[in-house]
């Protein structure tokens, strides 16, 4: 789809970003007020599936990631705070 080259010269598969590593990215902010500020401005995530019920029960939790657009576009919000 893109020119996205890797350094060998092949395709460059996207690269994803851990909830944690975004976190850090934003000067160090909980995973809570991350989860928040991306749920406020109505971003977009991408699910990479759902984890294993817990024994307690209720839902499964949703694994996400951000891709590099969906980043670029959380620290474009994020300057203009």
């Amino acid at each position: 789809m893109g020119n996205d080259k890797d350094v060998n010269g092949g395709d460059a598969a996207p690269q994803l970003h851990t909830p944690e590593e975004i976190a850090e990215r934003l000067g160090g902010i909980s995973l809570k007020s991350l989860n928040e500020l991306i749920r406020n401005r109505g971003l977009e995530t991408t699910t990479l599936g759902y984890a294993e019920s817990s024994r307690k029960g209720g839902p499964r939790r949703r694994l996400w990631a951000m891709n590099d657009a969906q980043l670029q576009a959380l620290l474009a919000i994020r300057r203009a705070v």
